[in-house]
Parts: structure tokens; sequence; C-alpha cells
């Protein structure tokens, strides 16, 4: 696993989609590491601690829901690229995670693999953008 390989945070109730899901976008070249959380309060502690580069929120939670933890990130100014995931594939759901700063919502039985492939693209933006600093430091001169 790359050192400065991608942080992930994985936010679901459910243990063999958060196995699953875990699995899949751990298997991405680049992605350092993915911790995992069952609730908001435990997802805002993993993202308070380790600052991801990816928040991946299920939408129903027990308690609060990604919803709210999704403001929580927004309101702390938070960089971090969130994938919001659902069982439901509304139009105004998907709005509605957009409005309040989701970069990307997923339906969880039918968009699944579509995870792993946004961690893959940021992965390999920065791995080129890691190698094109690297160029430019080596050629200045000295």
């Amino acid at each position: 696993m790359p050192a400065n390989g991608l942080q992930v945070v994985l936010v679901d109730d459910s243990i063999p989609l958060r196995e699953r899901m875990a699995a899949s976008v751990s298997a991405v070249h680049g992605v350092a590491r993915v911790r995992l959380a069952n609730d908001v309060p435990s997802g805002l502690r993993l993202f308070e601690e380790h600052e991801p580069d990816v928040m991946i929120l299920d939408i129903e939670l027990p308690g609060q829901n990604g919803l709210d933890l999704l403001k929580i990130i927004r309101r702390r100014r938070s960089s971090s690229l969130i994938i919001m995931l659902s069982n439901h594939d509304h139009p105004k759901l998907r709005e509605k995670c957009a409005d309040l700063g989701a970069n990307f919502y997923f339906h969880k039985l039918t968009q699944f693999e579509q995870v792993a492939e946004v961690c893959r693209k940021l992965a390999e933006s920065r791995e080129q953008q890691a190698h094109s600093s690297d160029l430019g430091s080596s050629q200045k001169p000295g």
C-alpha cells in the first residue's frame, strides 16, 4: 500500500455491503487505507482523526443519516470527495445530495462498481500530479 495513497472512510451500517465495498476500494491501486464506520458518530470521529481524501456515505444509517454527516463535513469546509450511496434511485434525493455538496451519488444495486472507479481515477490523478511535480523539481537549475 502506498504511504501517500488515498485515505478513504466508508460509513455504512450493512456489514456485508461494507465488507464488499471495502474490499473493492482497497483493491484499487493508489488506495492506502479504507477505514470503516457503521454510523454517523463513528464516521465523524474517523473524519476528524484522519481527514480522508474520500468519504463514502450510506444515506440510511441508524440514528442520524448520511445526509446529516454530509452537512457536517461540508460545514467544516472539507475538501474530501464525498460519494453518497443509497438503495433508492430517486432524482430528488440525488438533487438534494448534490445541493448539500456531494460529489457523486450512486445507487447501491446498479452502480456499486462506480465507487471503486471514482477512487481509481482520483488515485491516478494524484499520482500524475505527484509525478509532474517530481519532474518539475528535478528540472530546476541548481
